[in-house]
């Protein structure tokens, strides 16, 4: 049995990153150390709780002006582990956390890479972000090449880097960071042996996940409306909106509910528990997974472990976990196409049904239990 150091910058909601880490930890035949500058238990997922070696270090902050960025990074960067007593080192990296390694590498190095610094590296979430937030183009333009510098000396010290999907690979190789000789695509699972589908499929769409602006919840809530305003069954579907909202995102929530004017067969659910949020899945008809460059998302599996379609924008992750026309539909990010869609399955209820069914077995090709077998192995035969 090894002891690894688990290092994620940030605990504090409930997104893909924290549940990676949790059915590490539980499935591993390795002993895990989680180290964080910020654990906030009330809002991340309750099973935090049950872990006894989590280490909180210095307090950073969660907020993303960039003095409280510059802040977090410098903590990370001059902060030195109790690696001791440790075999390796594992970072869950979405871009800050990368320069934990510059001071500490006495011990072997594993990334595993959910996304790169996104402002950085990914053109169309920087554009998004810019139009809502037009006054950082100055900063992010003076600093981008001091962050990427410093990102390419902390890649440097890891022996391994395991990333969640080919979209994620191509991003990392682009900007240099890692020879492909030392990269490997590992998706997250999903826990298909807690998920028994009824296939059952009740006249509602749902939107499930963090409801923050990244996520485009007004193109899923903006094709209901034009799907319930053209179909002639329209008054007979909902849109649930299931997710939790964290604390920087309480504007964007109400610009949804604006856009939503109102209408009774939109609602809101906000922060679902596990059971709650099976049961949506469980009885949906499709999921609606808008995001405009999702680098991998869980959200979809989970949905297609359920036997449900999913309609998702045709970039990124999703193109690769969904299978056009067989397990869902991979879409043009416009009101139309996801309207359209929609109306193509909720006249068809048999294709929903044969849709869900193939969903299903696409989604067992990624489980938990794979993963963790995967990185157990490479654990042991190289650290």
């Amino acid at each position: 049995m090894k002891r690894v150091a688990l290092y994620y910058p940030w605990i504090y909601v409930q997104s893909g990153v924290e549940r990676t880490i949790i059915e590490t930890v539980r499935r591993s035949r390795h002993h895990y150390t989680i180290f964080t500058n910020h654990y906030d238990r009330a809002q991340t997922y309750p099973d935090f709780a049950d872990l006894t070696d989590l280490v909180e270090l210095r307090r950073i902050g969660v907020r993303r002006t960039f003095l409280d960025a510059l802040d977090a990074v410098g903590t990370i960067c001059l902060q030195r582990l109790p690696l001791s007593d440790f075999d390796l080192l594992l970072v869950h990296s979405e871009g800050a956390g990368d320069f934990l390694t510059l001071r500490n590498h006495d011990r072997p190095v594993l990334c595993y890479c959910h996304s790169l610094q996104r402002p950085i590296y990914d053109p169309v979430y920087r554009e998004t972000l810019l139009e809502s937030k037009p006054h950082y183009r100055v900063p992010l333009a003076c600093l981008e090449p001091l962050y990427r510098l410093a990102t390419r000396a902390a890649w440097r010290h890891y022996e391994h880097v395991f990333v969640n999907s080919e979209e994620t690979r191509r991003q990392v190789a682009a900007a240099g960071l890692c020879p492909p000789e030392r990269m490997e695509t590992l998706h997250p699972g999903v826990a298909l042996e807690r998920i028994h589908p009824s296939l059952t499929y009740a006249p509602f769409f749902l939107y499930a996940g963090r409801i923050k602006w990244t996520k485009n919840v007004e193109l899923a809530i903006g094709a209901f409306l034009e799907f319930r305003r053209v179909h002639p069954r329209g008054a007979d579907w909902r849109l649930i909106v299931a997710g939790d909202v964290d604390r920087h995102s309480g504007t964007y929530l109400q610009r949804l509910r604006a856009l939503a004017d109102g209408e009774s067969a939109v609602e809101f659910r906000m922060k679902p528990s596990d059971a709650d949020l099976a049961a949506l899945y469980d009885r949906c008809s499709a999921l609606l997974f808008p995001s405009l460059s999702e680098p991998w998302g869980m959200v979809p599996l989970e949905a297609m472990a359920y036997g449900k379609p999913v309609l998702a924008v045709g970039s990124c992750g999703p193109a690769e976990s969904i299978r056009d026309g067989e397990t869902g539909f991979l879409l043009e990010p416009t009101v139309p196409a996801f309207a359209a869609a929609m109306t193509s399955l909720a006249d068809a209820p048999e294709r929903r049904r044969r849709m869900g069914e193939q969903a299903r077995e696409r989604a067992a090709r990624y489980s938990w239990d794979h993963f963790v077998t995967r990185l157990d192995e490479y654990i042991e035969q190289h650290c």
